[in-house]
């Protein structure tokens, strides 16, 4: 074998002990990582989310710190939302710091690195980059590897296929995607492995997310929309997909690490079913005198927006996208979650995204037609208010959080963790699908499929996959967060660790040495204009995916 990486992480987005453990003899690899290194059940952000969470394995800070709270965030003084990408990250990335310290390092679809940041190595940015289904030249610096990358391989894809509407034959297509992309980015990563000595080189799978997310109902006979899964047309042929992924990365990791000295293996959040519930959280807090709508039903802009972005190909939903200015595409976004909302009788309202089921509060003083003086007050009653709702005689919220964020400008003031029924988890829906006063609804079976915006059979979880495998860890579990993992890397590498990092060196090392800090705090990093139509490119990215 040719060159070796000193340091080699391998994503597995949403990733879940839930399914290594009880398949363990499907995943010789990674149960291999586990009984010979240190190993977690990783904690993840609150709430546990792709963006914010890869961003702080990425900075070893936690999301309030590092500025990537979601895909979009609210201008701070207005109801206005605006798209997020790398440039808004406020500290560096582990891989800015060990360039800028003469190290050679790669980045290959890692989640909130587009636009590419130029550094002493390789970027080829993640999903939430522009094109609707494959990397291009911008994805990449330097712009020069790409050629040959996209030669030899046929470059980067993404999920190829649309994830919101979920028809005939689709779970087969995407088991075929999922299974030849994993082929794909393993055979792109090995030849960039076997081409130099890399300090640290950084991959992540989106497909085991994407499996689960979809197939999890196959996958779960206890879910309740197992039944569902197995009635429909050629669900025999795709009913093992979620083993399948697991199976196929798992044979990727065991090939992968045999190229690196240090391995790191991680997952952004857990993962687990879905139940057979949606939840309306804005109509209960309209039910609860929260929040005041303009109608008795509201705008149903945002699912116009969908159900003709899923009629248009791809391709020329690109071209269409792109001639749209940035500027319209945020006010279209701000229509679409708040355009029903009367603000003027407003005390507290949710975006409503199924990912994550988080509140703001419209304060006076803070925001232009807030109604809340004070807040700590407002805080106690809706808490309150929350914590005794109840769907068939079962608590929905389990917790109220109201410092997730740090104070970020811009950001939700609570997030709620929803309580888990025995079916799963609760499905968040948008409230101006239904009638006021439907508080919650119970899912019929054509719905059970799911889809993004529809409501996925699968869920993030809090807490995933951690595993640290090399000659200097010792074997065994240990507590971790998912900022933990860049400065107990950057400890292992000998380099030493910025002030800026909120993570802790993980106690895994068999020689006890004390973790170096860097003399100097970081400067924040100066938020940098994206590229003209880069954030029209983002968003319609995210649209296609259901996200948005």
């Amino acid at each position: 074998m040719k060159p070796k990486a000193r340091s080699l992480t391998i994503g597995l987005d949403g990733a879940t002990w839930d399914v290594i453990e009880p398949n363990r003899a499907m995943l010789p690899n990674l149960w291999r990582l586990r009984q010979t290194g240190a190993w977690a059940r990783l904690n993840s952000t609150t709430p546990p989310m792709t963006l914010p969470s890869w961003s702080s394995v990425l900075t070893g800070c936690r999301p309030g710190t590092h500025g990537i709270l979601d895909f979009t965030r609210r201008d701070p003084g207005t109801y206005a939302l605006s798209f997020l990408n790398a440039t808004h990250r406020r500290v560096p990335t582990l891989h800015r710091i060990l360039s800028d310290r003469g190290g050679r390092v790669a980045s290959i679809a890692v989640p909130t690195t587009f636009p590419p940041e130029s550094v002493n190595g390789l970027v080829v940015a993640g999903f939430d980059s522009p094109v609707a289904t494959t990397a291009e030249v911008r994805h990449v610096q330097p712009s020069s590897a790409w050629p040959e990358l996209e030669r030899r391989f046929g470059g980067l894809h993404f999920a190829d296929f649309q994830e919101g509407d979920i028809g005939p034959g689709w779970h087969a297509h995407a088991r075929s995607s999922l299974l030849r992309e994993i082929g794909r980015k393993e055979a792109l990563c090995a030849h960039l492995l076997d081409t130099e000595p890399w300090d640290h080189f950084m991959v992540v799978f989106g497909e085991s997310d994407t499996a689960a997310h979809h197939f999890w109902m196959f996958y779960d006979t206890d879910s309740p929309r197992h039944a569902a899964a197995c009635a429909l047309p050629g669900a025999e042929r795709v009913k093992d997909t979620l083993l399948e992924v697991y199976a196929r990365l798992d044979a990727a990791v065991g090939r992968l690490a045999a190229r690196a000295e240090v391995v790191a293996v991680c997952s952004d959040h857990g993962f687990g079913g879905a139940n057979d519930i949606a939840l309306y959280l804005n109509r209960f807090l309209e039910d609860r005198g929260w929040l005041k709508f303009h109608g008795a039903r509201g705008s149903g802009i945002g699912d116009r927006f969908r159900r003709a972005a899923l009629a248009v190909p791809s391709r020329s939903l690109e071209r269409v996208i792109r001639r749209v200015p940035s500027a319209w595409l945020g006010h279209t976004e701000t229509r679409a979650r708040y355009g029903a909302i009367d603000f003027s009788g407003t005390r507290a309202w949710s975006d409503e995204m199924n990912y994550a089921a988080t509140v703001h509060l419209n304060v006076r003083g803070r925001d232009p037609d807030g109604q809340l003086e004070n807040v700590p007050l407002a805080i106690a009653d809706l808490t309150r208010d929350l914590m005794a709702w109840e769907v068939d005689g079962r608590r929905v919220v389990e917790a109220v959080h109201a410092d997730a964020y740090d104070g970020a400008a811009g950001a939700p003031d609570l997030v709620l963790t929803l309580a888990l029924s025995p079916g799963g988890s609760y499905t968040l829906l948008p409230s101006t699908r239904v009638p006021r006063g439907t508080l919650w609804r119970r899912l019929e079976p054509r719905e059970h499929a799911g889809g993004k915006g529809l409501g996925m059979n699968g869920a993030h979880r809090q807490h995933g996959v951690l595993l640290l495998n090399g000659p200097m860890f010792r074997p065994g579990e240990v507590d971790a967060a998912v900022w933990d993992i860049a400065p107990t890397l950057l400890h292992a590498l000998g380099e030493a660790i910025p002030a800026h990092m909120e993570g802790a060196v993980l106690d895994v090392f068999r020689e006890a040495m004390a973790p170096r800090r860097s003399g100097a705090e970081a400067v924040p990093q100066p938020e940098v204009a994206a590229r003209p139509g880069d954030d029209d490119a983002i968003r319609q990215r995210l649209a296609k995916l259901g996200y948005l």
